[in-house]
């Protein structure tokens, strides 16, 4: 089952257990959010185009994490004219993980081992970045279990 929701002026397929970077929302992390501007729903066989929006569809996702994207550079220049302009821009966005479609009657929830190891992924990737060290993959590994072994 997937999806087609609209947030930020951007439109994203959403499907269960998949993570997206949408525009930076209002949301503390781990909190769970609701889009209710869903343009497309899906579950395999059968599929509901709205008019903008299908009525009574939403997609609920769970904020894993708040960062900003990596550097654009903008770089202008007027070639004989001595005319150069250099930019940067960064991005803000959030990490979201899908957890439940549902259009009407019909709803897809997802499992809690795969929302226990997004957060244990988002945990690792943030410890990585404090330290400035990349953890290795065992590291990572040993981090979800004993992440697991606590819930």
């Amino acid at each position: 089952m997937y999806s087609i929701l609209e947030t930020g002026g951007f439109q994203y397929k959403a499907q269960l257990g998949q993570t997206l970077k949408v525009p930076s929302c209002d949301a503390e992390v781990g909190t769970e959010i609701e889009f209710k501007s869903v343009l497309l729903v899906s579950n395999g066989s059968d599929i509901q185009v709205g008019t903008p929006v299908v009525e009574g569809a939403i997609v609920k996702a769970e904020v894993l994490s708040h960062g900003r994207g990596d550097k654009v550079l903008i770089f202008k220049k007027k070639r004989r004219q001595g005319y150069q302009k250099k930019q940067g821009h960064r991005q803000d966005y959030t990490e979201i993980l899908i957890t439940e479609i549902s259009s009407g009657s019909e709803s897809n929830v997802l499992d809690k081992t795969f929302t226990e190891r997004a957060r244990a992924r988002v945990a690792a990737l943030a410890k990585q970045k404090e330290q400035g060290v990349p953890l290795t993959r065992k590291e990572k590994i040993a981090q979800a279990a004993a992440a697991e072994g606590d819930n």
